[in-house]
């Protein structure tokens, strides 16, 4: 009896491998990827590990020489039923797991898309571009208006030359709602258009707005690092704004890439109305960057959702790539004495294959008189910072 069960399994087993295996596909191009039944279902496996070293050329601060695990993140992803997915991205380059994407979306209105959880907001390019992808180490000084990622809903949709994002959403999974009473929210959306778009030429244009209310502290502060994230320094700090009701915050973007030479610039403005006889303000910060392939590569544009790609070189020695930004943070107005922040940064990126680069930023600091941090630091500081970072992703 038992040797016929054990056959019985045997044979049974094999059926199913025999059913399931020519229908079963396996890519290891980069990460892993797992499709079964025509695509019904599917698991992909990926990752980044990006680690970083600076130096800083200090003038009147300490800022401190150092290296960090930068990113160090696990992606999984998948489909099921072919029409629902999901996207888990956790992050534990702090030491700790820290959820970056944390989505389930429903696809089965195409192109448009429908997802829940915890994800981006839909706002501004270089937010929208993978630090995968991103030409400089750091994104701009103006990225520090877009905040983190939220819970909420969002959806999207795009043609062959055009994208359309718009959401509601609460806070960070972060956020201490025992704290602080009833949780902030905010809608945001975005719209993108590429009126050139070709394998090495591509015109992007872009624009976004949102509003946020604060949750029931109604406060708000802004504060970033000088585009280097190894010192704990943020120059540009405007201290927590009191008496909030709502933020509103408009983007204007704009790119172009012909054949090996790239351009790119945005502009974030971010109002500030505030109640109880309070003084509204208004911020803003922009950024302009080009950048040159000397071995002939060009930047990759996805018009389906407005962001730049992976550069694959086109060479076993790799792709050499240039690169110069310039970007402005302004955070004085009326009662509020921020600070204001100007950084040059030259940049010379190694792609040694498509998942393997190696970046090198140095950055020349301008602050004005009242970029202190908060009295924290001695302010019209102009220190020049050297960085690298050894980047894999799979």
């Amino acid at each position: 009896m038992k040797s016929v069960i054990a056959v019985g399994m045997l044979l049974t087993t094999t059926a199913f491998n025999n059913v399931y295996a020519s229908e079963t596909q396996v890519k290891t191009d980069g990460g892993i990827s797992i499709s079964i039944l025509d695509g019904t279902f599917s698991f992909d496996l990926g990752g980044r590990l990006m680690i970083d070293a600076a130096f800083y050329d200090e003038d009147k601060n300490p800022l401190g020489d150092g290296t960090e695990l930068r990113r160090a993140r696990l992606e999984l992803g998948g489909t099921f039923f072919k029409d629902w997915g999901f996207d888990l991205d956790v992050d534990f380059g702090a030491g700790r797991g820290d959820v970056k994407e944390g989505v389930i979306y429903y696809k089965g209105f195409k192109p448009t898309k429908i997802i829940f959880g915890h994800t981006k907001e839909p706002f501004s390019l270089e937010w929208h571009t993978s630090t995968k992808h991103t030409t400089f180490m750091e994104r701009a000084l103006n990225n520090v208006f877009l905040g983190e990622r939220r819970i909420g809903i969002r959806t999207q949709t795009s043609g062959q030359s055009w994208s359309a994002a718009a959401g509601v959403f609460g806070e960070s999974f972060k956020a201490d709602v025992d704290k602080e009473g009833n949780e902030g929210w905010s809608t945001a959306a975005r719209f993108t258009l590429a009126p050139l778009h070709s394998k090495t030429r591509s015109v992007h244009l872009g624009l976004a707005g949102a509003y946020r209310s604060p949750n029931s502290d109604n406060e708000v502060r802004f504060r970033a690092r000088p585009e280097s994230h190894i010192t704990g320094t943020r120059y540009v700090d405007t201290g927590t704004i009191t008496n909030v009701s709502n933020l509103g915050v408009y983007g204007l973007e704009a790119a172009s890439v012909f054949d090996a030479f790239s351009l790119q610039g945005e502009y974030i403005h971010t109002d500030v109305s505030r109640e109880d006889g309070f003084s509204d303000v208004a911020f803003n910060g922009w950024y302009v960057y080009g950048s040159w392939f000397l071995t002939g590569e060009s930047r990759p544009y996805k018009a389906k959702n407005g962001s730049f790609g992976r550069i694959k070189p086109k060479s076993q020695k790799g792709a050499w790539e240039l690169a110069a930004r310039y970007s402005v943070l302004e955070l004085n107005d009326g009662p509020i004495t921020g600070g204001e922040e100007k950084n040059i940064t030259l940049a010379i990126n190694w792609y040694l294959n498509k998942q393997t680069r190696l970046l090198l930023n140095y950055i020349i600091v301008d602050n004005d008189q009242d970029a202190n941090a908060k009295g924290n630091a001695v302010g019209n500081d102009d220190p020049n910072i050297f960085q690298m970072r050894f980047q894999v992703d799979f």
